[in-house]
């Protein structure tokens, strides 16, 4: 059955080795967004009078910040390095003034909310703030477009040098990962289930404040999500759990903008058996029992609207053919494009051609360390026997160090997805038999630099509170009410 995996807190990342090496690769950005290219000041070439000194550091000069004449001369890779750095301005511009209100909110206001080190500010008398919305979403692009020409070196055991493409969960093709783990799935419950059905559920909260303004959208993410937490005391999960006893049944977790661009939570599970609407009654009033923002009209399973309920159970037809299907039906063949429907995470634009609203929301997961997709821990484990992989870590890729023989992925997951701690602390000493990892190279005309990595993750900061700015709209528990019982004798009489 289901376990009791969680969506994630802040320290969460796409994939482990994300936010190791940004301070690397922040310090490079910084110079270039200032020149307005993307060439690597105080970096040198793999060959030719710009060629970098192999027996010295690494790193590029802080001070060494003077273009040459040749740097200075047009390029085809500077002229793209401008261009991006261009978007980047622009749509932040274009946030401001399509959201004017919502970019001067900070993203969260509630005492030790944590956000990324990079969205917070100092105050005059010690701690942080959060940064307004506008800002954040202006160090987010930044940090997106750091990884448009970094790409990781390793060398293997034979001393030859591998690159890998640096990706984040951003990217337009980062998409097509969680398609295929919905693949994988899905194929994994049609061969394993005897009676496949699926079910979406729905959870959303008001993002408007008691005060009548936007909420800010950090806080308002964290009081959607947490009502799944098991550590709650109880929580949607549990309810899960007990209104499905007895069932196998395993699940996803995605979470998505609306078109306020503020968040909600889709949960897609597979249940071996068959299901009903009602069976997940409960698990919706739970949400609304938890969460202080959730009303009852958007969350009614009694809507004659199919397309307005929150909750959407389907029979899995593997034979059915995706092309015959209308949604009309409580069938559903092509699950994975289901659900990938459902959560959005098979976009694949350019991020910068996503809509204002988008963006907002996509910021404010990043700077709350908040994973957008999620599988249960049973889920994985089906997606890996599809793939036929071993448990073990070291299938992830190569590293710098090997990992201690009692690791495993949750206990890596768990060091990482901590803000207070690191994945470091699982890697063994170095060995001469193993991949190491050389650092990160960045191109430009003249070759490739390479910038060491600090073997640190992403630093978040506690905010203090300022709880009177964005006090929440505390909404009724009242659970939806059936047509029937609204009616009254005296419609009888």
């Amino acid at each position: 059955m289901g376990d009791a995996d969680h969506l994630g807190e802040p320290g969460d990342r796409p994939g482990w080795l994300d936010g190791i090496a940004e301070s690397s690769i922040r310090e490079h950005a910084q110079r270039v967004e200032e020149r307005g290219d993307d060439d690597a000041t105080g970096g040198s070439s793999i060959a030719g009078p710009n060629a970098r000194n192999w027996d010295g550091p690494s790193r590029p000069s802080k001070t060494n910040c003077k273009p040459s004449a040749k740097e200075s001369e047009p390029s085809e890779e500077r002229i793209s390095g401008r261009y991006w750095w261009r978007r980047k301005n622009e749509t932040v511009n274009e946030i401001f003034d399509t959201l004017p209100q919502r970019a001067n909110r900070p993203a969260a206001v509630r005492e030790k909310t944590k956000l990324r080190d990079d969205c917070v500010r100092d105050r005059a008398d010690g701690g942080y703030r959060s940064k307004p919305m506008g800002a954040v979403v202006r160090e987010f692009l930044s940090w997106y477009n750091d990884y448009r020409h970094a790409h990781l070196l390793f060398n293997d055991p034979d001393g030859n040098t591998v690159r890998s493409k640096m990706e984040n969960s951003h990217q337009p093709g980062y998409g097509n990962r969680y398609y295929a783990r919905f693949k994988a799935l899905e194929r994994q419950v049609i061969r394993e289930y005897d009676d496949p059905h699926s079910c979406i559920l729905t959870f959303s909260g008001s993002h408007e404040n008691a005060d009548g303004d936007w909420r800010c959208p950090v806080d308002h993410l964290r009081d959607v999500i947490d009502t799944w937490r098991p550590d709650r005391g109880g929580g949607v999960y549990h309810q899960l759990r007990q209104s499905l006893d007895g069932m196998e049944w395993q699940y996803c977790v995605g979470v998505e903008h609306n078109s306020k661009g503020y968040g909600h939570v889709h949960v897609g599970v597979f249940v071996d058996g068959e299901i009903t609407e009602s069976d997940f009654h409960n698990v919706i009033d739970e949400h609304l029992r938890l969460c202080d923002i959730a009303h009852r009209d958007a969350h009614n399973y009694y809507h004659p609207d199919s397309e307005k309920k929150p909750i959407s159970v389907r029979r899995i037809d593997p034979d059915l053919d995706p092309e015959d299907y209308d949604g009309s039906e409580d069938v559903v063949g092509n699950v994975a494009s289901y659900l990938a429907e459902y959560i959005g995470a098979a976009a694949e634009s350019e991020l910068f051609d996503r809509s204002p609203e988008e963006l907002y929301f996509r910021a404010a997961c990043w700077s709350s360390g908040t994973q957008r997709v999620r599988f249960s821990t049973g889920a994985n484990e089906m997606i890996r026997r599809d793939r036929d992989e071993p448990r073990r870590v070291e299938a992830m890729g190569p590293v710098s160090r090997g990992w201690k023989p009692d690791a495993t992925e949750e206990k890596i997951a768990a060091a990482a997805n901590d803000p207070d701690r690191s994945i470091t602390e699982w890697l063994e000493e170095p060995d001469e038999d193993r991949w190491t990892l050389q650092g990160i190279g960045r191109v430009d005309d003249k070759g490739e630099t390479v910038f060491e990595i600090e073997q640190s993750t992403v630093q978040y900061r506690e905010i203090h509170g300022a709880e009177s700015i964005d006090p929440p709209k505390k909404l009724p528990p009242d659970r939806p009410k059936s047509p029937s019982a609204a009616s009254t004798l005296e419609e009888y009489g």
